[in-house]
Formats: structure tokens, C-alpha cells, sequence
């Protein structure tokens, strides 16, 4: 049974990716500095959590790991803003070190998961040759993180691969996601705010591509596994459908208001999945409009 190293694990993504690993007889380790969500946990034979630091993963477990999928980040927009130097540091800091340590210790594959955030203001549909365009700390740190695994890639002969992910939605996504927000108004009987002060709001004209967390799970999981992946490339994950913010809302039922647009937004989020289809094979299979109807009428 191979090993394969998943940082963030108490995240919102991780717990799917770790289940599509044991669905794929992997034996999984999961790190996080936060204590795993008792009501989203992953309880299996095959997977064990530590919870600590990524700085402080001894290279003797990632001699036993075949792959890492390094999702360990001090995320969100707002919190860059805030913060861009701590933030800066401290991403770049341990994803350095686990590229560094994991060259060393054999690692067969390092994934990294990115943001297509950092396309910016370029023209839609983005693809994966497009000059980033980062408006906002959080841009710039995830371009740092891809810099540095391609690098680790052509110095070090590290196979890298890294996801340019959009707007991803599904069980156990953060209350501070558009989709919670409008789930959490509708069942407080507040009117649905468009814009809130979130990296994942919006505003009326805005449109995003979203991607289900399990569709994008098992993406991942595919690449790592792939032949044709490990080159230093860039993948993006999405649907290559760009649905209206407001389309959402209006699924999820209630009275909507809107607030002024924050000055780094940008309208249309949309990605070109040519590329990532032909590598990968791979298509997204979940609708965002089916699911969000679906999940917000179980919501009491």
C-alpha cells in the first residue's frame, strides 16, 4: 500500500481529497496545525492526523510518502490584505521547505494546489499560458508557490505539478464562502447580500466558475496518478461554465440586496479546461445550480 502526505488536512478540500485516496487503497497521513472538524472528520484505518506544523514534517515520514498534495496555506484575500508580509512569509516559508524536503527524501510527486484568482484582468476564458495578473497578496503568493515548484522541478528534478482550482463549493465549505452566506441568510430569514467582504462573494454582474469539491477531488487524485503529469505543469480546475452570482442566489430562494463591488474584484472568473482535459482525461460532472437547490433545501 503506497503513502501519500496531505497538508491542510482540517480544511474544507482535504477531507474530500483524503476520502478519494482511500478509495484508491492509499494509506493516508494528514498534518494540520488546527484539530480536525469533529463533524467533518475522516475516521478510517488507513488514514492518521497529526496535528502540527508543515515546518516541522521530519523527512523521515516523507521518505515513506510517493505523493504530496500540499494544501496547507494562511488563506483567503482579506486576510493578504491585512497582512501581506506575515502571510507572504509564511506561505512561501513552508512551501519552500516541504519542496526542499521533499526532493530529499525521494518524494515522487508534489502537487500544489494554486488559485485562478491570479488571472486577473486578463481576457476570458483563462488558460494556463496567460501572464498572471495579480491584483491582490493572496494572487501573489500562490504565483510565488508555483514559481518555486516549477523551480524545484528543473534544479532538483522534483516532478511538481500545480492546480490553478476556481470557484470550488460542496459539503463542508467555509462559512465564509458566498454560497454559506446566502445558504445562512435564507435560513435566518435575512435578505441575500451580493458583495459581502469575502474573497468568494460578488456582485450583480459577476459570474464564476465553480467546481464541486468531489469533481475536483477526484481530479487531483487523477493527476497525481497520471504519467503526463509531473513536469512542472499547470492545470487549471474548473467547469469552463461561468454562472451569475445572482443565478445562485436566486436558487437558493429570498429577498437579494446588493453592496458596491470591492476595487480588486473582477466581473468574470472562467477557465479554459482544454489543456487540463486532454493531460488528465478528465471532465467536472456536478452542476453548481443542481447541487446548491438540492443541498439549501436541506437546510433547516
Amino acid at each position: 500500500m503506497d503513502n501519500v502526505l496531505i497538508t491542510g488536512a482540517s480544511g474544507f478540500i482535504a477531507p474530500h481529497i483524503i476520502n478519494e485516496c482511500l478509495k484508491k487503497k492509499y494509506k493516508v497521513y494528514g498534518v494540520d496545525i488546527v484539530d480536525e472538524d469533529k463533524d467533518f472528520c475522516v475516521k478510517d484505518e488507513n488514514y492518521f492526523f497529526e496535528k502540527k506544523n508543515v515546518l516541522d514534517i521530519d523527512i523521515n515520514l516523507l521518505k515513506k510518502i510517493k505523493y504530496i498534495f500540499h494544501l496547507a496555506f494562511v488563506t483567503n484575500i482579506p486576510n493578504s490584505i491585512k497582512n501581506p508580509l506575515d502571510t507572504t512569509r509564511d506561505n512561501l516559508n513552508m512551501t519552500v521547505d516541504l519542496l526542499k524536503k521533499s526532493g530529499e527524501a525521494g518524494v515522487k510527486k508534489f502537487l500544489l494546489p494554486s488559485t485562478g484568482s491570479l488571472y486577473g484582468n486578463n481576457p476570458v476564458p483563462w488558460n494556463e499560458d496567460m501572464m498572471a495578473d495579480t491584483i491582490e497578496p493572496y494572487s501573489f503568493q500562490k504565483l510565488s508557490c508555483e514559481i518555486a515548484c516549477k523551480t524545484w522541478t528543473a534544479c532538483y528534478g522534483l516532478p511538481t505539478t500545480v492546480f490553478r482550482f476556481f470557484q470550488v463549493y460542496g459539503e463542508n465549505q467555509r462559512k465564509d464562502t458566498a454560497i454559506s452566506k446566502f445558504i445562512q441568510s435564507k435560513k435566518e430569514g435575512r435578505p441575500i447580500t451580493l458583495v459581502e467582504t469575502t474573497a468568494q462573494s460578488s456582485f450583480r454582474t459577476g459570474q464564476r466558475d465553480f467546481i464541486y469539491v468531489k469533481d475536483l477531488a477526484e481530479a487531483v487524485v487523477i493527476a497525481a496518478e497520471s504519467n503526463n503529469t509531473g513536469k512542472g505543469e499547470i492545470l487549471n480546475i474548473g467547469s469552463g461554465k461561468a454562472t451569475a452570482i445572482e443565478e445562485v442566489a436566486k436558487s437558493i430562494g429570498g429577498e437579494i440586496t446588493f453592496i458596491p463591488r470591492r476595487k480588486f474584484e473582477v466581473e468574470v472568473h472562467l477557465a479554459d479546461m482544454k489543456k487540463t482535459e486532454k493531460i488528465l482525461g478528465w471532465k467536472y460532472k456536478t452542476e453548481i445550480l443542481d447541487w446548491v437547490k438540492k443541498f439549501s433545501n436541506k437546510v433547516k
